[in-house]
């Protein structure tokens, strides 16, 4: 603590397994709190990997000039994308919600999210229309792009739903080797 307090950089004797540790609990759980939550732009992914791909480059201590790739920082660092790591909590909240029960405001509001981007009707305001323009890039959609999210009928008055993994979502990630 006292080569904290003093100036002293610390963390060029710290070996790299210790720095992308800290990394992860300081720097990304903070960068990442409530993104399951979070609707993102492509320009949002976009600056969120830029900023994780700078700090892991900080990590590595590579500089501009030594024009490392992308991948090689990424195998050095065994990180994964920003984006996987978001579609993982996104799908674990997706998770908690449809255990919840039936009459659970949480429950109900997803499940007429669903049936209303699956084009069944809600059922408790059948005049119900849509605002008028494009509509904004909502939650469920986002869900549903890495995601198989769909509302199926089980009993003729309610509906079940299921999400499947799709595209680069995999909630089960391979470790990579580090030899």
């Amino acid at each position: 603590m006292a080569d904290l307090r003093h100036g002293n950089n610390v963390l060029v004797q710290t070996s790299l397994q210790t720095k992308i540790r800290l990394y992860n609990a300081l720097v990304i759980s903070v960068l990442l709190y409530g993104s399951q939550t979070w609707t993102l732009l492509k320009a949002d992914e976009r600056r969120l990997e830029a900023f994780h791909m700078n700090s892991q480059r900080r990590i590595l201590g590579i500089r501009w000039f030594h024009f490392v790739t992308n991948a090689s920082v990424t195998s050095q660092t065994g990180e994964e994308d920003l984006a996987i790591r978001i579609c993982r909590r996104r799908l674990s909240i997706l998770g908690h919600v449809r255990r919840l029960p039936e009459a659970t405001p949480a429950h109900s509001t997803l499940r007429l999210a669903v049936d209303a981007r699956t084009s069944v009707k809600p059922d408790i305001r059948p005049e119900w229309k849509r605002q008028r323009g494009r509509p904004c890039r909502t939650w469920v959609q986002q869900s549903r792009s890495r995601t198989t999210l769909r509302s199926t009928p089980t009993t003729p008055g309610g509906s079940h739903m299921t999400a499947s993994l799709g595209g680069r979502c995999d909630p089960w990630p391979v470790k990579r080797s580090t030899d």
